[in-house]
């Protein structure tokens, strides 16, 4: 691959082929991994989902049962004879889950919301039906959910500071890990499935050993905090692992004051095998606020959101050793979630309505400000060659 920036731009370049409307907030998207479905979760308790095997990108019925916002979500990984071939683009031929595989893991969605509540769907059925639920996973929000490589665990996290580990097959409790201090926000497994880590408020995070279920190491990732006028600023918003494992990525903010939040969205890279920081990326200013996702590519470079002051929001591409972002997008307000599709070549990122303020209060007579809803972008990055 080449080093030269307007290489990569070429290459990696999305173009926006659609936009999905919805009525509603939407915290977090991602693509199945047979690539034919698209969820989010949504601030109305609800689980929205589409078709996104074909151009018109139907919108099926909504799952519903939570609530609370839905803020985490994950699908169960698939088996290998559901893996995208090379060359598949935007799901069109990717196999789908088979219906009705209701005591099997594929085919299945976890979604988690602000009420504690935790549920297994067969995502794929047109009228699903939750497989378990666990209604109080945690005490109060959980704010992050993943899924082990071999599909057999499930891991939450919330504001009650537990890291709680489930079976994906019938959703019992498996192990509690108890260790940090403040508000949990991420959690993700490493792709050996022998560890997982967990990242908090004030930007500590936890390696766990999975067996003992120990802490073996901690990462500082406080940079990521700050305490302003006696409130918590900050914090570890999302962890991302590189296929191989080598690399883990800590995003949010470098926060500069707390009031109206203002900070320079960041992305620490650490090395996995020592612990250290081997690169900082910032992108933007202070009003820039958070990384609120990210993915990281196999080509070598990060695909991350943000979301900052009302209407700031950014879609970029860059490499970490990288002064700049080779590409970087800001027509989308305030962007929450970035889903990539399984075969690396369609994005979706849940952004906000533009001039909206969500609170509905009057700015004149007969006129309001429009209520937050998410418009869901979709791209298309050009076909490897």
């Amino acid at each position: 691959m080449s080093d030269d920036p307007k290489a990569l731009l070429q290459r990696y370049q999305p173009k926006e082929v659609k936009v999905l409307k919805t009525d509603r907030q939407m915290a977090i998207l991602r693509f199945s991994p047979c690539g034919n479905f698209l969820a989010a979760g949504g601030c109305d308790a609800t689980v929205r989902r589409w078709d996104v095997s074909n151009a018109e990108m139907a919108e099926l019925p909504p799952l519903t049962g939570h609530g609370g916002w839905v803020q985490a979500l994950a699908f169960s990984p698939p088996p290998l004879t559901l893996l995208p071939q090379a060359g598949e683009r935007g799901g069109s031929s990717s196999p789908s889950p088979p219906e009705g595989e209701r005591g099997r893991g594929e085919g299945r969605l976890f979604t988690a919301d602000s009420w504690g509540r935790l549920t297994c769907w067969p995502y794929a059925e047109k009228e699903a039906q939750p497989l378990w639920s666990v209604e109080q996973a945690h005490d109060g929000w959980v704010r992050g959910l993943a899924v082990s490589p071999d599909g057999k665990l499930l891991a939450t996290c919330g504001m009650d500071q537990k890291v709680r580990l489930w079976s994906a097959d019938d959703g019992a409790k498996k192990q509690e890990l108890a260790g940090h201090n403040e508000d949990i926000y991420a959690v993700a497994f490493h792709p050996d499935g022998k560890s997982l880590v967990s990242g908090d408020l004030k930007g500590v995070i936890q390696v766990w050993d999975l067996e003992s279920g120990k802490v073996v190491r901690r990462f500082d990732a406080k940079q990521l905090y700050l305490l302003s006028r006696l409130q918590d600023v900050g914090g570890v918003r999302c962890l991302a692992f590189d296929a191989k494992g080598e690399t883990l990525a800590a995003a949010g903010t470098k926060p500069k004051v707390g009031a109206n939040v203002q900070g320079v969205p960041t992305i620490l890279f650490f090395d996995w095998s020592s612990g250290q920081v081997k690169h900082t990326l910032s992108i933007g200013n202070d009003g820039d606020g958070y990384i609120f996702d990210l993915h990281l590519h196999p080509a070598g470079f990060v695909m991350a959101v943000t979301s900052g002051n009302p209407g700031v929001g950014k879609l970029f591409f860059q490499r970490p050793a990288d002064p700049q972002p080779f590409f970087l997008y800001t027509k989308m307000a305030n962007c929450h979630s970035l889903a990539v599709h399984p075969n690396g070549q369609r994005l979706a990122v849940s952004a906000t309505n533009a001039n909206s303020n969500g609170n509905g209060r009057q700015i004149g007579k007969g006129t309001e400000y429009p209520g937050n809803y998410s418009p869901i972008h979709v791209f298309d990055l050009p076909t490897a060659g």
